[in-house]
């Protein structure tokens, strides 16, 4: 039932392939509704505690969400160029979604005057003269509150802050802003030096853009790569187009699927089209390879060599569509929405390649498959590469076994130890390549002003007007002091920088007085001096919440949480207990979601190896079997960790998939290296030579889709963006060590341990009624009898072959499965049949227990199918399954027992009637 079931595309052609047409073109409709997201709401936990307070924050203050003009020009200061400023300003200002512009021409200042406080705009418009310009200039420079933020200390370049506001569910709006802004900058690009826009808007802009190249330059790629690594290592360009159609349909049926369940496609599914070309092809080659193993044993037969094909690569096949897709899935327990978009889209990608393929590739090859193969040379022999790694490898396994042992967990131990060292990072800059012009233009800003990001350190109080009072505003300087001290940020302001300005001016601008006013009066006095947009940033209409503004440039993950968490201490400290203090920011909800990679990594590879442990357990029938098969896939995870570690790549959400991603395809290597030599082993007691058999027959497809895998994956860097790329490397390298763990330290292992897999014990084919009456299975329950089977070999006669010859000496036992066989023994020149043997009938168990001649022969009197128990092969599986050996050997003594008891009474009938 199950053959006929993974038969279906070949049995049902016209059905599965009407199906096929139908899912394609329902999934081609949803690939209308396909929509790009590249804003930074993906990157922050969903659940973030801090969220409903940054919106509340930002709702009163403003948001963090702006755009900075950088503007350079060494005649600045004259009044063609400020006039020229004016304008962009104005331009700015029109803008829709624009809130405000904060720049030379809104900034306040206030100086002392002859005794007399002058207050005003710095440039209330563009100065006509040369005189008026330097005039600005001195007043801009003078203020401690602008210099560094909005003017470089060389008076070279100015900042135009641009606050944009965005509407509730608007699609696309931040590519709106950058476009405009973009076009502004462009228009007056000819007006000075140097001119450009930084700010979220051009982030997810440039996300976007690049998120497009990605797409159309990987997938391509990968394909071509997949196509020339096949055809050189398969020999064969039938083995390199299938996985190209069954990769299009996939992504077809994925993408499609996105559109209609409105998942968005986000900068990691620009992975999804090289991981379903690279992943998917891995089947496509190990049945490929199965299929020209078939066509050598069938002489061409197509319809033999796609049954041969599906009966041994079936289950694997289904186990590590199995595996692999949880690899992907798994990620969803991450928080990110960014990583949880990509873990359900990459995981039904899997899945509907894995349909696809069951479906097609069968079809496929049955009506239009090679019927030959080019595979092995005509000695059996493993050509190419391939063949060169068996060879390698199996010189190292006959001659260090126990050395290469050793040595992969010393070299563990120190990937171990490199792996304590990982540290995590979300920050979206640090997606993007450093020569990047993005990225250049960041750091420039950064090097004449200060950083472009911000977040806001927040106070409130219980009370009304309750930062009118000198104490409280003092507690706001305490904060900035302690942000000075950190030296991790670039630059704060508050409304006590703005009050402690203008007590420095009612001193003659005595720096030892630009501290906050010693009283209410003062400071309610002291506020008269502002217009109420100067301060909308800083403090709240009813003054019960105030607001330090950070600017910083901070694109390390761990080192920005670090230094918030102690600030939110302090902070919360220096607030006592009438007051509360919170600190928030975008970005730094956005940065403190990389501490979920960590926990959530932890959680996915655990529940993944669970998973496979339990899956495994559950094929190899034992939870030895499960641990067995999870060692050959956890050392290259193990290697991979220590090699970020070692080479400081941080865990991103782009490198925080690789582990459960590589783990699920590293694991295929194991599970078809498992099943061929547990077929193997059914029918050799050699378990050595059954190893290298498995290896020999194995190390094409492994070695092929490991290569195809690597190189597929470092297609990924080329990408736009570092995350990918360095998803790339690691996966590529991750694939390389996999090949190492698979065919060394698998077949290693594999001389040591003897596992049965379940497919095999639910396949056999032999009668139930017959193994349940045979006096061998006596007292056994059917699944130990069908356990008990696989240690033993499956052998056929013919009718007339002989299967034991009187005079020989063997220690095998044999018991029928179906067929007749009459006993013959030959007395002199006589050869006379004494019995006549029928299915689960036991014979040769005299041999089996002794060394001895046989006593007689055994001849099919039809064809025979039977089991064959192996004296030493017993023993050797002695350690793996005593219970079912001890069970055998006891009814095998009760066998010989009622032999025992049937000789003495013929005897004694003899006896008797001789008397």
């Amino acid at each position: 039932m199950f053959n006929r079931l993974l038969m279906v595309g070949v049995n049902y052609r016209m059905a599965s392939l009407l199906f096929l047409v139908l899912v394609t073109a329902v999934s081609a409709l949803g690939l209308q509704k396909l929509r790009v997201e590249t804003d930074f709401s993906s990157l922050i936990a969903a659940n973030d505690p801090k969220k409903m307070m940054y919106d509340q924050v930002a709702a009163e203050f403003g948001s963090d969400n702006r755009s900075l003009i950088y503007v350079r020009d060494v005649q600045l200061w004259t009044p063609e160029k400020l006039a020229s400023l004016e304008r962009l300003h104005r331009a700015l200002e029109s803008l829709d979604f624009v809130e405000r512009v904060e720049d030379l021409f809104t900034l306040r200042s206030i100086r002392d005057s002859d005794g007399a406080i002058d207050s005003r705009l710095l440039i209330a418009e563009a100065p006509e003269s040369e005189e008026d310009a330097r005039s600005a200039y001195e007043n801009a420079s003078y203020n401690p509150l602008i210099l560094g933020n909005y003017l470089s200390n060389d008076g070279r370049v100015v900042a135009l802050m641009v606050s944009v506001k965005a509407p509730p569910d608007e699609r696309g709006f931040d590519h709106r802003v950058n476009g405009a802004l973009e076009q502004i900058v462009n228009n007056w690009k000819g007006e000075f030096d140097e001119l450009f826009q930084v700010g979220p808007p051009r982030i997810n802009a440039e996300m976007q853009a690049s998120l497009y190249d990605d797409l159309v330059l990987l997938a391509p790629l990968s394909m071509g790569l997949l196509i020339v690594t096949i055809v050189l290592l398969l020999r064969s360009f039938m083995a390199a187009i299938i996985p190209v159609i069954t990769s299009i349909l996939s992504l077809v049926w994925a993408f499609g699927l996105m559109g209609w369940s409105d998942i968005p496609i986000n900068i990691l599914s620009a992975m999804i089209p090289s991981l379903v070309v690279v992943i998917g092809s891995t089947e496509d080659t190990h049945m490929m390879a199965a299929y020209f193993q078939g066509v050598s044993e069938s002489r061409g037969d197509r319809r033999a060599a796609t049954r041969f094909m599906m009966r041994h690569m079936g289950v694997p096949l289904l186990l590590t569509i199995l595996t692999t897709s949880l690899g992907f899935v798994s990620n969803i327990f991450n928080g990110i929405g960014l990583i949880q978009d990509f873990a359900i889209a990459s995981a039904v990608a899997i899945l509907a390649n894995g349909v696809i393929t069951v479906l097609m590739v069968p079809m496929l090859l049955d009506r239009i498959g090679p019927r030959g193969s080019s595979v092995n040379d005509e000695s059996g022999r493993v050509g190419g590469l391939p063949g060169v790694v068996v060879r390698l490898f199996g010189f190292s396994q006959q001659r260090f076994s126990s050395a290469i042992l050793v040595l992969t967990t010393l070299l563990c131990a120190f990937f171990i130890y490199h792996a304590s060292q990982l540290h995590v990072t979300n920050d979206p800059l640090t997606y993007f390549h450093s020569d990047r012009p993005l990225i250049q233009d960041v750091n420039r800003v950064q090097q004449d002003l200060s950083g472009i990001k911000l977040f806001f350190v927040t106070l409130e109080s219980k009370d009304e007007r309750a930062f009118l009072e000198p104490k409280n505003l003092r507690r706001l300087t305490e904060i900035q002091e302690f942000i000075e001290e950190q030296g991790v940020f670039d630059r704060s302001v508050s409304l006590a920088d703005q009050l402690s300005l203008v007590n420095r001016e009612f001193h003659r601008g005595d720096e030892e007085y630009r501290v906050v006013p010693n009283t209410r009066e003062l400071v309610a006095q002291y506020l008269l001096f502002f217009h109420r947009n100067d301060l909308r940033s800083y403090v709240s209409n009813d003054f019960r919440r105030t607001n330090i503004v950070v600017r910083h440039n901070v694109s390390d993950s761990a080192t920005l949480n670090r230094s918030i968490k102690e600030l939110e201490a302090v902070a919360e400290d220096i607030a006592g207990g009438d007051i509360k203090a919170y600190v928030v920011g975008e970005n730094l909800m956005i940065n403190e979601s990389a501490e979920l990679l960590m926990s959530a990594q932890v959680k996915s590879l655990g529940l993944l190896l669970i998973a496979i442990f339990l899956i495994m357990s559950t094929m190899f029938t034992s939870f030895m079997g499960g641990v067995i098969a999870l060692i050959p896939a956890m050392i290259p995870i193990v290697l991979m960790f220590g090699v970020m570690g070692l080479f400081d790549i941080p865990l991103n959400p782009g490198t925080a998939m690789v582990a459960v991603i590589a783990i699920g395809i590293a694991v295929d290597g194991t599970i078809h290296l498992f099943s061929r030599y547990n077929e193997l082993c059914r029918r050799t007691s050699d378990y050595e030579e059954a190893v290298r058999q498995t290896v020999k027959m194995e190390a094409t497809p492994v070695v092929t889709t490991s290569l195809a895998l690597s190189l597929g994956f470092g297609v990924l860097l080329l990408s736009n963006f570092t995350l990918i790329a360095q998803f790339g490397a690691l996966s590529a390298l991750t694939m390389l060590f996999s090949i190492f763990a698979n065919l060394l330290i698998t077949p290693i292992i594999m001389t040591r341990v003897r596992v049965v897999a379940l497919h095999q014990i639910i396949g056999l084919s032999a009668s139930k009624e017959v193994l349940q009456g045979s006096p061998l299975f006596k007292g056994m329950s059917e699944y130990q009898i069908r356990k008990a089977i696989l240690i033993s070999e499956m052998h056929d006669f013919t009718e007339g072959e002989m299967v034991i010859r009187q005079g020989d000496v063997g220690r095998s036992m044999y018991l029928i499965l179906s067929g007749e066989a009459e006993v013959l023994r030959r007395v002199g020149g006589d050869e006379q049949c004494v019995a006549q043997l029928k299915p689960g009938e036991v014979f040769g168990e005299i041999g089996f227990v002794r060394e001895t001649t046989r006593t007689a022969g055994v001849r099919a009197a039809s064809d025979l199918h039977m089991l064959r128990f192996d004296f030493e092969k017993i023993g050797k599986d002695l350690k793996y399954f005593p219970n079912i050996v001890a069970k055998i050997n006891f009814n095998i003594s009760c066998i010989l027992g009622e032999r025992l008891v049937d000789v003495m009474e013929s005897q004694a009938k003899q006896q008797s009637s001789q008397d």
